[in-house]
Order: structure tokens, then sequence, then C-alpha cells
């Protein structure tokens, strides 16, 4: 699967939105005009004539200008605040939107071993997807759905019904939670949160004409058959204008659903293929949407009121249609066959889940054990580097007052330690020096792409911090890095880590939103500086130029092109702008960076550990010759 094919063309279907959208928009204020003229009698009786007689020679300079220009603005106006206040409602990213589902976020302090079993799931995703592990949320739905929300894989989350941890076993909701995954590195996420800012501007058009109605409209029409001057009235006139309105708004809700459609059927067949890609199981996620089948229409539903505007982000049809025309997702029955074409089109007569299967071979603490992890599915690879980390770790790593401490564990030196104990107890607390102190031994004995995987792990219990908390323990983390006046590549990575992707659960405005660069022309530098790290991680001077040559050839520059004298504090001030590229461009970025690595046909510690970073950084998939 080519995410960044498929993350370009997500970006297009946002062009596409956007269009569609500015089509719908100028339909309405054409047909709110033609309502506001002829309901509140700003025409005369020779403009009402002329009015719907287009062909008359004077036509268009008949129609009153002045008053439908006032209207157009004031419209549009009114649409761009409704779709000011959404976006700002959703800036906070994906947490928002799983709340307004009436999600609960969930952790590994609980003790239903169902949830524990989605919360190792996640994780292994999360890994297999080479993205940030995303806080969970569980909504109380009965039916078979989950999504993924956020504008980046930094701040998404995934939310998952009631009723998929109660009819799905362990492979089939591996399969659910993949193809949300790859929702978020196909780059539907942030087109699906910007289609919800849209779609209330059209639907504000309807939304005026109810509360109208409810507040003047009524009493406007009870003003006028009560008055003695009903002809001079116009309550009327309003009445009628609010029943129009709302007419105009089921015509803005037709336009809505039409657009959502439009945009989200054909990615759910991607998510499909690349939840097969993930999982290397296409009965996985094949079963899944057999259990929805097998229950019946309400195998995927989504009873919560906010469901209908966000109805595309589900993973299954989440709204009853009374037509296809508007549905989000494509038929069931053409999912399954795409992705088990054997499946004789039987639904099974009845969703049980394998009992045997909701076992997640947790120790006591509820964290996979470092022996049943890796016998939980085979040889699975994810599963396995789970396993040769430690259960007291990967238990620290999951709870949100020991996860600082590990944070804090991953950057002690056996020839710094002493001095850097005492800044986590002078910067930190007894308590924190405590934990550091008990995890220290055992972190010693990862490699650092362990400690890296294991800081991956971290991500949702650090975003349970306070900002207050999080600011401490990045002042401590600098210290930590700085105490012998230098960074290693597992400190440069950890603080870039800790900055692009827990940073954004308490700064909005450290969430990624768009692409500021498209072309090579607009990066080369920070390019170039990425590249210079590259090949300054290989030991023999040979192979450093013959690394930067094959770096040169991948982004189509001259090889006499000049190296930049760059290291990993000049890379972290310029990696924003290498985050923040269109698809495409960082395709080329990311091929750049592999032919550097696999120019000597070998990966040594470091280049993988700078291959596991970047790509975490990058927010690329990393293809298995790095892993």
């Amino acid at each position: 699967m080519d995410f960044f094919k498929a993350q370009d063309e997500a970006r297009r279907n946002t062009k596409l939105l956007v269009l569609l959208f500015g089509l719908a928009v100028f339909c309405l204020l054409v047909l709110t005009n033609l309502l506001l003229l002829i309901t509140l009698g700003f025409l005369s009786t020779e403009q009402s004539q002329l009015l719907f007689s287009p062909s008359a020679p004077n036509w268009w300079s008949a129609l009153p200008w002045p008053i439908m220009g006032s209207t157009s603005l004031g419209i549009l106006l009114l649409i761009g605040i409704v779709v000011a206040l959404k976006r700002a409602e959703l800036r906070q990213g994906g947490q928002v939107v799983a709340k307004a589902l009436g999600g609960t976020r969930l952790d590994h302090q609980i003790a239903d071993p169902k949830q524990r079993m989605l919360l190792n799931v996640v994780e292994e995703m999360a890994i297999a997807a080479g993205v940030p592990v995303p806080p969970v949320y569980l909504m109380p739905e009965a039916g078979i759905n989950a999504f993924a929300a956020g504008y980046a894989p930094a701040d998404a989350v995934i939310g998952i019904t009631e009723g998929c941890l109660q009819q799905l076993n362990r492979d089939q909701l591996q399969g659910v939670i993949a193809h949300e995954f790859s929702h978020i590195l196909n780059g539907d996420m942030r087109m699906n949160i910007r289609l919800i800012a849209l779609l209330q501007g059209i639907l504000f058009i309807g939304h005026a004409g109810y509360y109208l109605l409810r507040s003047g409209g009524r009493t406007a029409a009870a003003i006028s058959i009560g008055s003695s001057r009903s002809k001079n009235s116009n309550g009327g006139g309003i009445f009628a204008l609010a029943l129009g309105l709302m007419v105009l708004g089921y015509l803005g809700s037709f336009f809505g659903n039409l657009i959502k459609a439009a945009v989200s059927r054909q990615r759910e067949f991607l998510a499909d293929a690349s939840a097969v890609q993930f999982t290397r199981n296409p009965q996985g996620i094949a079963g899944a949407l057999k259990a929805i089948g097998a229950v019946g229409s309400r195998g995927s539903r989504v009873k919560h009121p906010n469901a209908d505007e966000m109805s595309h982000l589900f993973f299954g049809e989440a709204i009853s249609r009374w037509t296809s025309l508007f549905a989000t997702h494509p038929p069931l029955a053409e999912r399954i066959k795409r992705i088990d074409p054997a499946w004789l089109g039987q639904f099974p007569q009845a969703a049980e889940p394998e009992a045997a299967n909701f076992t997640d071979n947790s120790n006591k603490n509820g964290d996979t054990s470092n022996t049943d992890a890796a016998t939980a599915s085979g040889n699975n690879p994810v599963q396995q580097m789970l396993a040769a980390i430690p259960a007291l770790l990967l238990h620290s790593s999951r709870h949100a007052p020991t996860a600082p401490a590990l944070v804090c564990a991953c950057l002690i030196q056996p020839e710094h330690l002493a001095r850097q104990m005492h800044f986590v107890k002078e910067l930190g607390s007894a308590t924190l020096l405590a934990d550091v102190d008990r995890l220290y031994d055992q972190v010693s004995q990862l490699t650092p792409r362990q400690k890296l995987q294991l800081l991956q792990l971290v991500i949702p219990a650090l975003k349970q911090q306070t900002a207050q908390q999080f600011l401490y323990l990045q002042q401590l983390v600098e210290a930590l890095v700085n105490c012998d006046g230098q960074q290693d590549l597992l400190e440069w990575s950890l603080m870039c880590w800790l900055e692009h992707c827990v940073s954004t659960q308490f700064d909005t405005d450290q969430i990624y939103r768009g692409d500021r660069a498209s072309r090579l022309s607009q990066v080369e530098a920070a390019a170039l500086a990425l590249l210079s790290v590259c090949t300054r991680l290989v030991a023999e001077p040979d192979a450093q130029q013959q690394a930067w040559q094959a770096g040169l050839s991948a982004l189509g520059l001259p090889a006499n092109t000049m190296e930049p004298a760059a290291d990993l504090v000049h890379l972290k001030m310029l990696l924003p702008q290498l985050i923040q590229t269109a698809p495409m461009l960082k395709k080329q970025l990311w091929q750049m960076v592999q032919a550097a690595i696999l120019a000597d046909e070998k990966v040594s510690q470091d280049e993988g550990l700078l291959a596991d970073a970047l790509a975490l950084l990058l927010e690329v998939p990393k293809p298995d010759l790095l892993r």
C-alpha cells in the first residue's frame, strides 16, 4: 500500500470537498435570496412579475441588487462564523470528537479484561503502523463500530463501541483497529474533521429557520391573524420565511449528506485493504464485517445525537439511510467480497464471540507479560518485540504516575548516574527518584531501539498529566540530556518525540493541521541537513560519500551539491519544515533517508534508531527492510 499516494488522494478529496461546499453555499444563497424577497415583500408587483421571466430584456437590471447583495453578504458572514466556531471547537483535536460522541477514556488501571485487551491491541497496531499510541475512548453503544479522529497522528484518538468488545473476538477487533489506523496514515482524519465544520455551515440555514419558527414565527403569525391591520402586517411573511428556511435546511441536509457520501465511500475500501496489510490477516476485518451483517440492520448503528454529523468517521454505517445514495460506507457485502473473494454471501446466524479469544494472557497488573505476548498470535513481530521488554517496564509505560519515571530512566547514563539522579530529585520529587531507581536496572539492559519502542507506548500515559506536570517533565528531560553537554541520538529522539507527540495535548497551536510545502525547493536546506545527519552516522568516510550521493540521487539533485555542516541540534530546529510537507514530497524525503541508510547494504544500530525516530516524527510507515 502506497500510503503517500493515499494521503495525496485525501488532499485532493479535500479540495473536491471545498468545491462541493462552495456549490452548495451558492445554491443556498440564491434560494435564500429568493425566499427573502418574496416573503418579506421587498419586490414590487412589477419586479415580482419580472423575477420569473428571465427572458425579459430588462430582467437583470430590474432585480434589487442592493438588497440581494446585503442579504448574500450577511448569509456568507453567518455561515463563515458558524464554520469558524465549529473549527475552533474541533481545534483541540481528536479528543473533542470522542467526548462529543459520549466516549470515556480508558487506561490500564481498569479491571475489565476485554478493555485491557483492546488497549493492548491498539498498542500493537500503533507499533505496526509506526505512529504514536493514541488514547482510546469507549462509547456506551450496542452497535459494532469504531472511529479515528484528529488532525494528525500526534493528536489522534481511537473510539470504539461497547458492542465491539462484546461481539468481536481478538482477531476481529484487531482488524477493526487496523482499519482505523489506516485512516490515520491515509490522511483521512483531517479531511473528516474539516468536513464536520463545513457541513455545520450548510446546515446553519435550516437551524435558523427552525429557531425563527419556534421563537418568532408563531408569534408573528398570531399577530398577523389578530391584528386589525393585518393587511399591513408582515407577520405572515415572517412565518412563511421561517417555514421556507426550514425547507432550505432540508435541502442543505441533502447537500451535506451527498457531499459526505461522495468523499467517504472509496476511502473505506482503501482503509479495509490497509488493515489487511497491517494485520496480515484478512479474516480479522472480514470477520468483523460479517459480525455486523449477522446482527442485521442494527449491526453498526450509533444512537448518540451527534452521530449523524459525524457518521462519516465510523468503521461501519452509523445512521439508517432511506437510500444508499447518502450512505457514507459501501455495502457490507461488497466490502467483504473485496477482502474475502471466496465468501459465499451468507452472514453467520449469530455473532457470538469466541470466549477463548477474549483471554489476552495478562498478568496481575493487567499488562501483557513477556512470555504470553509472544505466543498470543504466533510469530507476530510486534508481539515478539513487546515480549522482549520486561513486564515491569510495560506496566510502568501504561500508567500516568510511573510514565515520567520511565522517560527519565531511559535517559540515565552509567557514567553520569549520580549527577542525573540528583537532577531527578531536585527538579522532580523523592517519589519520582524512587521510581526511576526502581526502573533503571531493567531499562539499562535495553538497546536504544528498544527504549524508543518503549517510549512509543508511554504517550497516552503522558497525555494524562496536567499542563504544569508536563512542563516540569520537559524541564527535567532537558536537564538530563544536557548533563554532559551533548546530545546522543536517543536523547535527541526523545526530546523531539515529546515536543511533537505530547505537546499537542496541552498546546493546540502544536497540532499540525495543513501542509506548508509541496516542492523540494521550499525545504531544500532542511532536506540536505537531514541527509547530512543520515550520512554522518556511517562510520567509514567512503561509505559516507556513497550515502550522500545516494540521497542526492533520490532527491534528484546534482551530484556536486555541497553538504551542509548539520548536526542533531540544527536538525531539530528544521524538523517542523519537514513534518509539514505534502505527502508526495514527504515520500521523496523518506526515499532519500532510505537510500542513504541502505547505501552500504547494511543497517547499523544508530541507523536503525534514526530510521525508527524519523519514521515516528515524519509520520511515515517504515518498510520491513528497516525494521
